[in-house]
């Protein structure tokens, strides 16, 4: 019984020993994170948001005007930068077109035959779109005309006819919050700091004068620090994490993050 006793008593002290020198990201450590902020101060906060609306009158598949609807034809729609591409492209049911397979962009397959009216293929332009782009466009037809507006706000690169025989047009361009400012570095903005895999903050500082912060007294491990900027993209007075993620692998390092370049109001 003493030797088994004994045995126990030192496993668990060993365990214990092992524990106590074990060291996770956070507080402790002799190692620090450094950084700066800077950003866009918004001039004009307030001017009204825009989506992008777009016009496609279309064209009968046969002919009727002078223009035809070939296969593998196709046009562009685009989304605010961050966004998804597209290409709309025709395939004729009379035999297989080639899709164009745009580098970059997701194809929306709209089929059709020579004997459609306009009237038809804006419907079954509008049908494909929605069945494929609809968490980025509302779709809605008015005789041979296709109006297609982005969900999301922010200036878009136009859409584009490329070898279509349609007219393509912007009937109103997209705006974000605001397109002007003046370029600064923030003081006095506060910075967070997550440990590890936590999903909410550990600690916070504010930068200085110089738009500079510290995070000190760190233990190895890995680190993402953030700062809050108006979301640009979206109506209404929202905001989103600039975030950048750092790794500390060594005592007494100190780490210079990436800029966290940020947008306020």
């Amino acid at each position: 019984m003493r030797i088994t006793s004994y045995l126990t008593l030192t496993l668990i002290s060993s365990v214990l020993i092992f524990s106590s020198c074990k060291k996770v990201e956070g507080p402790g450590g002799s190692s620090a994170i450094t950084g700066s902020v800077s950003g866009l101060i918004l001039t004009n906060f307030g001017g009204s948001l825009e989506q992008e609306v777009t016009t496609v009158v279309c064209t009968h598949a046969d002919g009727i005007g002078g223009s035809i609807l070939d296969n593998s034809d196709y046009f562009l729609l685009n989304t605010p930068n961050g966004g998804t591409y597209y290409y709309v492209w025709y395939e004729n049911t009379n035999w297989l077109g080639q899709d164009p397979a745009l580098a970059g962009r997701t194809g929306i397959k709209v089929t059709y035959s020579n004997s459609e009216s306009n009237v038809t293929i804006a419907i079954n332009t509008a049908a494909a779109i929605d069945a494929n782009a609809s968490s980025d466009f509302n779709v809605s037809v008015t005789n041979d005309i296709v109006t297609i507006t982005n969900v999301a706000f922010g200036e878009v690169i136009d859409a584009d006819d490329i070898n279509t025989p349609f007219a393509i047009d912007v009937s109103n361009q997209g705006k974000s919050i605001s397109s002007s400012g003046l370029l600064s570095v923030i003081g006095d903005e506060r910075v967070y700091i997550k440990y590890g895999e936590e999903d909410f903050y550990s600690e916070s500082v504010r930068t200085n004068a110089n738009g500079d912060y510290q995070f000190k007294g760190l233990t190895k491990g890995d680190y993402t620090v953030y700062a809050m900027s108006v979301d640009t993209l979206n109506a209404g007075l929202t905001f989103i994490e600039v975030a950048v993620d750092v790794l500390i692998t060594d005592k007494k390092q100190v780490v210079t993050a990436s800029d966290l370049f940020i947008v306020k109001d």
